[in-house]
């Protein structure tokens, strides 16, 4: 009897969860032999292989792919750490003629912390010009949030010992260290990356 492998994909996990808070990701899974994949089960399993959720996958392709995926809601482990959880699917066939689709497995990671105390403020403009940039990423890991259009963006943090970065479109990343005992505004100000000169370039 002819066996397929498959594949099986985990996306849109979230970069931070709170402990013991829901959060959702999405499941896929493909035959290596392109055959349909419509409404195969797919299980999650914890840290310690107990089993957390199954679903079956949707009876139509995720577009622009040939996975068929479902989305799965979780819940974060109570204890803080980063914690490696599984995505299964099963083997499938055997008892007809039909080719018979092995399982698969694929590891994802699951970041559970403790609940965000503090508000931070980041404000951030081109060093120069002070025009605020847009889009800037800022990052307390594993906390990340973009700038909107006024260069600001906010994202809550636990008490403690931060590490900051900026990160714009054609500038120099911003780094700040502290210790976060309140909420705080920090501006960050980004030296633009103008590259190197022409006589850089050729010396």
């Amino acid at each position: 009897m002819e066996l397929h492998a498959t594949r099986i994909v985990v996306w849109d996990t979230p970069p931070a969860v709170e402990c013991g808070a829901t959060f959702r990701i999405r499941v896929g899974v493909k035959c290596a032999g392109e055959c349909s994949s419509a409404a195969r089960t797919v299980e999650i399993r914890d840290a310690n292989g107990r089993w957390a959720a199954s679903a079956p996958v949707g009876d139509a392709p995720w577009p622009g792919t040939s996975l068929y995926s479902t989305e799965i809601e979780l819940r974060a482990p109570e204890v803080a750490g980063l914690h490696a959880w599984e995505a299964v699917a099963p083997d499938v066939g055997g008892e007809t003629d039909l080719p018979t689709h092995a399982g698969a497995c694929t590891r994802f990671h699951i970041r559970a912390v403790t609940a965000p105390e503090y508000l931070v403020k980041v404000v951030a403009v081109d060093a120069k010009s002070r025009a605020p940039l847009q889009g800037a990423r800022v990052v307390v890991h594993p906390y990340r949030a973009v700038t909107d259009a006024h260069g600001v963006a906010e994202i809550r943090v636990p008490k403690g010992a931060y590490r900051l970065f900026v990160s714009g479109r054609d500038h120099f990343p911003f780094r700040s260290d502290g210790e976060i005992a309140a909420d705080v505004t920090i501006h960050a100000e980004l030296d633009k990356d103008l590259g190197p000169s022409d006589a850089e370039l050729w010396s």
